[in-house]
């Protein structure tokens, strides 16, 4: 749902406010993830007569700016895709999930795209009487409002649900074999020498067996450290704040506890992978 804010101004800017006799509006707003982004869907509806004359002049032109207090990360959604309706126009952009994390607010507002020095709207209050303004390139000739929402990550196919947990990422220093590194406030990061990433890539055609020769070891060893962490054998470091931490407790607590060994909690996590690559691969044999 769209919110709107009062800044204040020196010129005439149309909102909410009753500074000018026009309205903007900002509504259906839809937010979609996807495994790399999330999509965002919204409408713009603008009366101004004076104001579309200068976007249409290229004079001014819509300003749709993200910020994330969580990762303390913001950009402008570029190159926004456009519909044009009957009395609005419709937008989609993406944000990169990488950056996100929690709340983002998109604020929709026009701005001034270079200096105007007659700045004046047919349509602004009485109190403004005749008076043009200098305005400034940036400076903000209409609110549309913000409107606020909390990504839901969604994963490429090594998931079950556990994709939620892992980054799979390049290490120069690595000559040989995989790490798994529990830093990170958001992902597991399982680390691989650029190589080995090259080749766990190319197995993308076989998830069954990217999942059994590393997301499921990575779980166990990531189950072993949750568990040495809650019985205070490893550290005494809080993971409570951390999104992989929760995602693995909540996983672990779906089939069974961490009393259980981690190679069995892993397995009935992912489903039995082993089981499935095997009964693959005997079916494989079998057909050639």
């Amino acid at each position: 749902m769209a919110s709107v804010t009062r800044g204040s101004y020196p010129h005439p800017v149309l909102d909410t406010s009753d500074d000018v006799a026009s309205s903007i509006e900002l509504f259906n707003v839809a937010v979609t993830p996807t495994v790399e982004d999330v999509e965002l869907k919204f409408q713009v509806r603008m009366t101004d007569p004076d104001i579309k004359a200068l976007i249409d002049a290229g004079r001014a032109r819509y300003n749709f700016r993200w910020k994330c207090s969580s990762t303390i990360d913001s950009g402008l959604l570029s190159e926004p895709r456009t519909v044009q309706y009957a009395d609005s126009t419709g937008y989609t952009a993406w944000i990169d999930q990488q950056r996100i994390r929690r709340t983002v607010r998109v604020e929709v507002t026009i701005i001034a795209a270079e200096e105007i020095p007659d700045y004046q709207l047919t349509a602004q209050h009485p109190d403004y009487g005749g008076s043009s303004f200098h305005l400034q390139s940036g400076d903000v000739i209409a609110d549309g409002g913000y409107f606020e929402f909390e990504p839901d990550k969604l994963y490429d196919p090594l998931k079950p649900p556990v994709g939620s947990c892992f980054r799979f990422v390049s290490n120069a220093k690595l000559r040989k074999g995989i790490e798994v590194r529990f830093h990170d406030d958001e992902y597991v990061i399982v680390e691989f020498p650029p190589e080995s990433l090259v080749g766990f890539g190319a197995l993308r055609a076989h998830p069954g067996l990217q999942v059994s020769l590393v997301v499921l070891p990575a779980l166990m060893q990531t189950i072993s450290f949750v568990k040495d962490n809650v019985d205070g054998v490893s550290s005494d470091e809080d993971l409570s704040d951390k999104l992989w931490f929760k995602a693995i407790t909540d996983l672990v607590a779906g089939v069974g506890s961490l009393e259980d060994p981690a190679f069995t909690l892993a397995q009935k996590i992912l489903a039995h992978p082993l089981d499935a690559s095997l009964f693959h691969s005997l079916d494989a044999s079998e057909d050639e």
